[in-house]
Order: structure tokens, then C-alpha cells, then sequence
């Protein structure tokens, strides 16, 4: 019998990813993975070609996204599956999160300028194809723009968090999220919680609702009995994926991961 593999937390160009739709489904299929859900960041828009591409190619597509919340200052990213992409009100509150996201750009930038870096919004904004422009777009062009001589270092010296012109999201309260996402038909998940180290909020996001958990991601291998062991506590779905962006710094397809997860979050819709 054929075993259907899964990767459940991909992006495209359409927020920070670097492969359009199309590219983004030839590379699953030529990894053998079955069903997927592109996850960009506070946005839908892969969503107007990919249903139709992943049809044609015989790949299962779950709809998905992944949202930026806060928690006193701590960003905590939440995974939505099988929402209403149409839902208004989700489709409201994500307007006002690109704004929010064009904020903290130019926030970002300026703080850059006092440190002797002159990038122009628009420089960083032709780094973003789609409506989701984020910090990955600095970095773009500051490599472009010769301030540094990898992608990594960009994140590294200036843009994660307490460097020099990092700035903090703007974003919905982790209870607002998650009540966005289930109010739109959808179940949340709990992104890479050992990447964002709030093992403390976990118990929180269960009174406010949660679903599930990433036990099973390229940021969580080294503690994925840890989370299997707080998923069972909180009876939490375990879910997990690549958290896909780029060809050359993580690697989809790696983790073989079973098509019962996919079950487990249908019988719990």
C-alpha cells in the first residue's frame, strides 16, 4: 500500500517563500508528499491559483494560513486550517494586519537609517510579490544593496529580535486569533513552539481554544517527544510540517510524515 506523506506548513513568494505556486507544488510532487497546505503569512492570496495547480498535479491541498499574534511582546505565530478563505470578517482582520505589516517595515527601515543604512521602503517592497511584506524583504535588499554578504546575516546583526532595528509585531492578541480562525470554520494550531519558546502560554491557548500543536517541524526535531507529551496532556492534535521557505536553508520532504494527522484534524472539525 502507498504511504501518503504530508507537509502541512509551506510558503510561497506570496509572503515570505521564495518559489511561486506552481514551483512550490512541482517540488511536493517531486518529493513524493501527497497533501499539503501553503501556510503564508496573514494571507490567502496563494489561494487564487493553487487549488487548481495542486488539482492538476494530483496533490491534496488543505486551506491554510499562519497569523501573527502577540503576547506581552512575545510573537506567537498560529497556524489556520481549513478556514472560509471568503470569510469577511477574516478577510477584514487580515487587511488590517498588512497595514500593521507595512508599519513595522517602515519601522524597521528607519531604524536602519539611523544606523548609517539608507533603504527605501519601495527597495524592500519589489522584494515582495505578494500582499505580505516582511522582514525576509529587508534582508533581500540588504544583500542586494551590498550591507551584507548573506541572508542570514541580515537577520543575524540587524532584524531578529533584540537586534539593533528589530521592531516587534503589531498583531491580534493570541485569543483573537485563534477565535478568527474558528469563527471562520477552521481549527488553530500552535507554529514551531520550540522556534518560539512559550511553552508557558500553552496551557492559555487551551482555554482560548486551541487545537492543535506543531509537534513535528525542522525547528522542533530535537524535542518532539516533549511535545507529543503536551499534546496528549491537553488532548491537542500534533501536527507538523517543513515550515518551507527557501530551497537553500531548510528542506522539504525530509520528514516523512503520515497522512493520519490530516485524519486526526478532519475528525475534529
Amino acid at each position: 500500500m502507498e504511504v501518503l506523506c504530508i507537509d502541512l506548513h509551506l510558503h510561497t513568494l506570496h509572503s515570505d517563500g521564495e518559489l511561486t505556486v506552481e514551483a512550490l507544488l512541482n517540488l511536493v510532487v517531486s518529493k513524493n508528499i501527497s497533501c499539503i497546505s501553503i501556510t503564508d503569512h496573514d494571507t490567502f492570496a496563494a489561494y487564487d491559483t493553487a487549488p487548481k495547480v495542486a488539482e492538476s498535479l494530483g496533490v491534496e491541498l488543505i486551506s491554510g494560513i499562519e497569523l501573527s499574534s502577540m503576547d506581552n511582546g512575545r510573537d506567537i505565530h498560529i497556524l489556520g486550517y481549513f478556514c472560509d478563505i471568503k470569510n469577511a470578517e477574516f478577510l477584514a482582520a487580515l487587511d488590517m494586519q498588512h497595514k500593521r505589516r507595512q508599519e513595522r517595515i517602515r519601522a524597521s527601515l528607519e531604524k536602519l537609517r539611523k544606523l548609517g543604512f539608507n533603504i527605501e521602503y519601495e527597495q524592500v517592497e519589489r522584494f515582495c510579490s505578494g500582499a505580505s511584506i516582511g522582514r525576509p524583504h529587508i534582508a533581500f535588499a540588504m544583500l542586494e544593496l551590498g550591507y551584507v554578504d548573506t541572508f542570514p546575516e541580515a537577520f543575524d546583526r540587524y532584524l531578529k529580535e533584540g537586534a539593533p532595528a528589530y521592531c516587534p509585531s503589531m498583531g491580534f492578541t493570541c485569543e483573537e486569533v485563534i477565535s478568527l480562525i474558528k469563527n471562520a470554520g477552521g481549527l488553530a494550531v500552535m507554529a514551531h513552539p520550540e522556534y518560539t519558546k512559550a511553552d508557558d502560554l500553552i496551557p492559555k491557548l487551551v482555554e482560548w481554544g486551541i487545537d492543535g500543536i506543531e509537534v513535528y517541524n525542522y525547528k522542533t526535531a530535537k524535542n518532539i517527544k516533549k511535545y507529543k507529551k503536551i499534546a496528549k496532556k491537553y488532548s491537542l492534535a500534533e501536527t507538523g510540517g517543513s515550515d518551507f521557505h527557501y530551497k537553500n536553508l531548510n528542506s522539504l520532504g525530509e520528514q516523512r510524515l503520515s497522512y493520519s494527522i490530516v485524519e486526526e484534524l478532519r475528525a475534529r472539525l
